[in-house]
């Protein structure tokens, strides 16, 4: 809920028909705003969907945030696992135009936007998005009216009986336009008083307990956030400006008391842990047009800063100390990017060209020290004070034909290259080169049904955090870094229908992926010191993903219900470097679900409904161990009304009504996971005093 800002970025959107929204009238069709209620003023076809005001009239929306959550057949993807600017900043356009940020959330970029200010929300598909900087199949346009200012602001708080405090929660914006000048202000905070307990049962390798663990941990969590953008004529063309500043904190007590067979005390740990980041984005475009030409240029600038430690304190079972350990954490990170594209239409064709110029770094500093008795020892920690930086650059092109209403292709390519250089515990540099083909061929059918095919390679993000190394105390192990990790590529082959009928939407996507240098977990031995795991390619491997997408209205069987359903489903194959057999790829759940049902009642004014949320196994294969977690699943209800003064929305949610849980197992095994299983750790935790409550109140001015 961290208050986010957008600004606008032309051409970057790499779409040749979505830029210039068609002319409409802007008022409301005229019918009985229900799910199955076209958008009568708004021209449809298949490769853009419209729906207008009144299709989600009945929503009684306050943000453009409420009016894109109820879009049939869409789900926001902020793209945060993709290389690069354009593919770093998900499947939304704002009147046509891509917001200029990586570091601000889609949703807070739409929870700024007052409904007021929206004329109609469109889903963009085939041609309209084939060129697509992004590479996404779906994009969705929120086109804006030529309102004057206007603002929103929602005041909340979520309670729990565990910690018996209320922790606030509020957003205030104000945005609107003055001619061509385009503005926006705002602000939020966000908190949350949880406590997560839970317990552990250790046996050995046959399966005779060995000890238990109590873990309860009160956490507290805050976070703040200021923005502000404009955009105005300049020189010809637009500049668009924008500007965030925002910081977090967070603490957990982490206490483990461990007990024998009999329930004596045998030890404890006491964890007092903290961290706080602050961070600050700048992003300037400037867009014009030359001729048949439009030009966009692009730069971004974000600084973050981030701080942590960690006071471990382990006691015999008579409560007297016999370690205390300590690890402080200080990592600054930056990323600045500048980027520009020429773009054209020539009949059934368009084109773009375009280059982006990157330089990150990370500069991690960790001191991790142990007491026994005779004072603070620092114990060294390969890879965890390191320097990372990049210098990164990528040309690219993009040809899109349109031979007739039904039919698109789209060929691109790219190339980028980049050099990291480490300095600190690692001294060392690194060269990296990719080429980055895609053919796409869409195949549009019976109304607004679409058929894409698409053949591409792509690169894997590089998270500079996985170069460098932290201690998790918690958990007994070195959470490793490893500066020669490389990003995984793979080349994928995918199927992607969008079937729309009667209201609904159905959206299903099949994916091979055919990967090379498999981003897993590797052993780590220094020179110094025991064995350690940490992120590394392990060869090559393959994947099947299905993903689902599907809305529906149920009218007919529930008078202005609806019904949707996301998920998805993969089947992951490596050879294992330890054992030399099959299995899946670490950290990747082998299932998503999430169930969402909505009934409104306009006559009274009010609305309800309940979410379902279950995240399947995931599993990470350490040299040592297999590590297996499981959570879910997670239900809430909810309550809202607008039967109100000045048609204000009070929203009261009861979450995790079902008392989900988070389930972790841990077997280790003799010298290696070719050895007999040694010893196991079945773990649980569990929301104290479920459900907890949620209130907001919200309105317009």
């Amino acid at each position: 809920m961290i208050g986010r800002m957008m600004v606008s970025a032309l051409a970057l959107t790499g779409i040749a028909h979505a830029q210039t929204p068609a002319p409409v009238n802007e008022t409301t069709p005229d019918c009985t705003p229900t799910p199955t209620c076209a958008a009568a003023t708004v021209p449809t076809g298949s490769d853009r969907v419209a729906y207008d005001t009144g299709f989600f009239a009945q929503y009684n929306p306050r943000t453009a945030l409420d009016m894109v959550r109820q879009a049939p057949g869409f789900s926001l993807d902020g793209g945060d696992d993709r290389r690069g600017f354009s593919g770093a900043v998900g499947n939304l356009l704002i009147d046509g135009l891509r917001p200029t940020s990586k570091s601000q959330s889609l949703d807070g970029i739409l929870s700024r936007i007052p409904a007021s200010q929206v004329l109609r929300i469109e889903v963009l598909r085939g041609a309209a998005v084939a060129g697509d900087a992004s590479g996404q199949a779906v994009l969705l346009n929120v086109v804006r009216t030529s309102a004057a200012g206007s603002g929103v602001w929602e005041a909340g708080f979520e309670y729990s009986r565990a910690r018996e405090v209320a922790a606030p929660q509020g957003e205030l914006s104000y945005s609107g336009r003055n001619g061509q000048f385009e503005y926006g202000v705002g602000a939020s905070i966000f908190s949350q008083y949880r406590s997560l307990p839970g317990w552990r049962v250790i046996t050995d390798g046959a399966g005779t307990p060995i000890e238990t663990v109590d873990t309860p941990s009160p956490r507290d969590y805050r976070e703040a956030a200021l923005n502000a953008n404009m955009a105005f004529p300049l020189f010809g063309g637009r500049l668009s400006a924008t500007g965030q500043i925002d910081g977090d904190r967070f603490r957990a007590d982490n206490d483990f008391l461990t007990f024998d067979p009999l329930g004596v005390n045998t030890r404890s740990l006491l964890s007092d842990f903290h961290e706080q980041s602050r961070g600050l984005e700048i992003g300037v475009n400037y867009d014009r047009d030359f001729g048949p030409w439009s030009m966009a240029l692009v730069g971004l600038v974000n600084r973050s800063r981030y701080e942590s430690e960690e006071l471990a304190t382990n006691t015999d079972g008579a409560g007297a100390v016999v370690l205390v350990q300590n690890q402080d954490v200080q990592n600054e990170s930056g990323e600045t990017i500048l980027r520009g594209a020429l773009s054209r239409g020539l009949g059934q064709h368009r084109f773009e060209i375009g280059a982006e110029g990157a330089f990150n770094s990370l500069d991690s500093q960790l001191v991790f020290t142990e007491d026994s008795g005779g004072g603070p020892t620092v114990i060294p920690i390969g890879n965890s004070n390191v320097l990372v930086e990049e210098e990164r650059a990528e040309v690219f092109g993009v040809h899109t034909w349109r031979p007739n209403d039904n039919w698109t292709l789209e060929t691109r390519l790219a190339w980028e290259t980049s050099t990291l250089n480490f300095t600190g515990d690692t001294n060392q540099s690194v060269e990296l080169s990719f080429w980055k083909p895609s053919v796409q061929l869409t195949r549009s059918f019976a109304g607004n049904n679409q058929l894409r095919l698409r053949i591409y390679r792509d690169v894997g993000q590089l998270d500079f955090g996985d170069f460098t190394s932290a201690a998790a105390i918690a958990d007994s192990l070195i959470a490793g870094g490893n500066p020669d990790l490389a990003p995984q590529t793979s080349w994928r082959g995918e199927v992607d229908a969008d079937v729309r009928f009667g209201g609904a939407a159905l959206g299903l996507t099949l994916t091979q992926h055919q990967i090379t240098d498999v981003a897993d977990v590797v052993k780590i031995t220094p020179t110094t010191g025991s064995p350690y795991d940490a992120p590394g390619n392990i060869g090559d491997g393959e994947a099947t993903s299905l993903e689902l997408n599907f809305s529906t209205p149920l009218t007919p069987i529930i008078p202005g219900g609806r019904l949707t359903i996301e998920g998805s489903l993969w089947d992951t194959e490596v050879t294992d470097p330890v054992t030399n057999q099959p299995r899946i790829i670490s950290y990747r759940p082998e299932s998503l679900i999430e169930i969402d049902f909505r009934q409104d009642l306009p006559a009274l004014r009010m609305a309800w409904g309940v979410s379902y949320f279950k995240e399947g196994e995931n599993q990470a294969y350490r040299f040592n161990e297999i590590d297996t977690s499981e959570e879910g699943p997670w239900v809430d209800v909810f309550v809202e009304t607008t039967a109100l003064p000045n048609n204000m929305k009070l929203r009261a949610t009861a979450a995790n009504i079902t008392q989900g849980t988070i389930h972790r197992d841990r077997r280790f095994f003799t010298g290696d996971r070719n050895g007999p299983l040694a010893r196991r750790d079945l773990r649980e935790r569990q929301f104290d005093h479920s459900p907890w409550l949620i209130v907001e109140l919200s309105g317009a001015f």
